[in-house]
């Protein structure tokens, strides 16, 4: 299952930061998989939720979270054998790993909700696609990839939603989930909180408390941002944009978009 490579005779000095070792897509997985201990071991949960394993200890990882395993920790990662699974799995080493992932603030804390980047998903895809054609050139593309990666992932870990030591996350996870996978759904707050077996009051302030959004903020944050994608890489019009991403009203879907990013659909689409 796991694509691994032999490290090239490189010079020192276009060593690439990251030494990738193996780079792995899976969909619909349900059997557990394990990972040399000696490698940093990163994970990206699109779809789905599952256990991950370090050293004996079990930890849920639920839709849209991400974490960096360190090295000589034994680790395997189980999907819910019941519901879809989507994930990328990268393992990596190399001298200068420590210090970046360190500076990112990738470790040592264990795991971060992100939600589904788009951007991030299109530089993982490249990167599984470069590493996969195992000669030195796309060796140097594919790390470097991952380094960009890595880079947004944490941006994004630390502005969008940083995971609470609390219990509160946990409370609130089943929403996030299923806000992740759909946040289209004509879903509202009342629902959301049944999900989480709490009253729609304390939900609502948990949410706002954990994330730093009210849920139907959060919920439209993860429209605009399916929107930018489709702006950037489809020629549907602003109307289908709206309506895909589940706004009745395209004037309405132009005010929250400019609300958010400063510009309007056509002139965010135009600066791309």
């Amino acid at each position: 299952m796991f694509s691994e490579h032999s490290i090239y005779p490189l010079t020192s000095e276009i060593l690439p930061l990251f030494d990738l070792t193996g780079c792995v897509y899976e969909k619909d997985f349900v059997a557990s998989s394990g990972f040399k201990s000696s490698d940093y071991l990163f994970i990206y949960l699109l779809k789905g939720n599952g256990e991950l394993f370090l050293n004996n200890r079990k930890q849920r990882l639920n839709s849209g979270d991400f974490v960096v395993c360190r090295p000589f920790e034994s680790k395997s990662f189980t999907p819910y054998p019941e519901e879809p699974c989507e994930f990328y799995a990268i393992s990596f080493n190399g001298r200068h790993c420590t210090d970046l992932l360190t500076n990112l603030n990738l470790i040592p804390k264990k795991n971060y909700f992100v939600g589904r980047d788009a951007e991030t998903v299109s530089l993982l895809d490249k990167v599984c696609k470069e590493n996969a054609k195992s000669n030195s050139t796309a060796y140097l593309i594919a790390s470097s990839l991952f380094v960009s990666a890595i880079g947004i992932i944490s941006r994004l870990a630390e502005s969008i939603l940083p995971k609470s030591n609390d219990k509160g996350y946990e409370k609130i996870a089943p929403a996030l989930s299923s806000i992740n996978s759909d946040c289209t759904s004509k879903t509202g707050v009342d629902d959301y909180a049944k999900m989480c077996n709490l009253s729609t009051s304390y939900f609502t302030h948990l949410f706002t408390k954990v994330t730093g959004f009210s849920p139907m903020e959060y919920k439209q944050m993860q429209r605009i941002g399916i929107a930018k994608n489709l702006l950037s890489t489809t020629n549907l019009s602003v109307k289908e944009i709206s309506t895909i991403i589940g706004f009745k009203d395209p004037l309405y879907f132009g005010r929250c978009f400019k609300q958010s990013t400063g510009q309007t659909p056509t002139g965010y689409r135009s600066k791309k």
